[in-house]
């Protein structure tokens, strides 16, 4: 496998998640109110944590996605972080497992540094990417992370994206009303070539939410480039999906905007982050269309 390519795949469109600590809130003066829950922002949480996360999942062969899927919020990957030993203990849905610990967090022979603001880390059996806090137009995200876990077996990997953070509580969430986030998109696609085109800063994404009729509606326009090569169009898609009742998660399909488009369709799989849904952030795959090598996948985050 190719170890750039790889690093594409984990640093420019990988996510997995931290997140869901939540305090309970002191009192007000009213009788008749219920104060609102009391959030902790994640660069506020101390000790040991356990994380819930939505995505997507594949697995990777040069050039080409496959095996594509999303897990709903809460039935993707935990994440169990032991502050007395700096560590991470990743499980998937299937049960497999993966511990990290900060004395792994260089990269293994023959992989490229990670850019700035991305930790990684490695041990035998895979590979573990923590960027920083998301950024939406230059400001980081308060309640909302991302990440890539790869788990190699039999040479194979096997790779999560994911959000995660401090979600939103059930009966926080929005019931009327509707809401536009702000948005920042990261990705890849991949054309059965060995190199990947990485999403570049001419790609975008909408994103909405109709809190009263418990739906969601979004949109992907993917420019990517490679090397020194003029970027390309991979073109647009849009996507509807509905919120999970008594969660903060949400989920839905994608699909291109013009007949005969070389990816035809896909899903996304998202949640929730902190005070009213202020946050969100969901990632997502796109398969290609009969005949077509294309698959893209990433990870959308914003802010209203």
């Amino acid at each position: 496998m190719g170890m750039t390519e790889l690093k594409r795949c984990l640093a420019g469109g990988s996510a997995i998640a931290l997140g869901l600590l939540l305090s309970g809130c002191g009192g007000g003066g009213g009788m008749a109110s219920t104060p609102p829950p009391t959030y902790t922002k994640l660069a506020d949480l101390t000790g040991n944590r356990t994380f819930q996360s939505a995505g997507a999942h594949w697995t990777f062969s040069p050039g080409q996605l496959s095996g594509l899927s999303v897990q709903k919020y809460g039935a993707g990957v935990t994440i169990a972080y032991n502050a007395s030993s700096d560590s991470f203990t990743l499980t998937a849905p299937d049960g497999v497992t993966d511990t990290f610990s900060s004395a792994t967090s260089t990269p293994p022979a023959g992989f490229v540094p990670p850019p700035d603001g991305v930790v990684l880390y490695n041990n035998t059996g895979g590979i573990f990417v923590v960027p920083k806090q998301p950024l939406v137009n230059g400001v980081a995200l308060s309640y909302t992370a991302l990440g890539g876990w790869v788990h190699i077996q039999n040479n194979v990997p096997s790779v999560y994206a994911a959000v995660s953070g401090v979600p939103t509580i059930a009966s926080d969430m929005p019931r009327n009303g509707t809401a536009n986030y702000q948005t920042s998109i990261v990705g890849a696609v991949y054309t059965g070539q060995p190199n990947s085109y990485g999403l570049t800063s001419d790609s975008s994404a909408t994103f909405s939410a109709n809190f009263g009729a418990g739906t969601v509606a979004t949109t992907l326009h993917l420019v990517g480039a490679q090397n020194n090569l003029p970027p390309v169009d991979f073109g647009s898609y849009t996507g509807s999906g509905t919120i999970a009742s008594g969660s903060p998660g949400f989920s839905g399909t994608l699909a291109s905007t013009v007949a005969n488009s070389i990816m035809s369709n896909g899903e996304f799989s998202g949640a929730f982050f902190g005070p009213q849904a202020k946050e969100m952030g969901y990632s997502w795959y796109l398969s290609g269309s009969a005949g077509s090598s294309l698959s893209a996948e990433g990870t959308v985050v914003g802010t209203k």
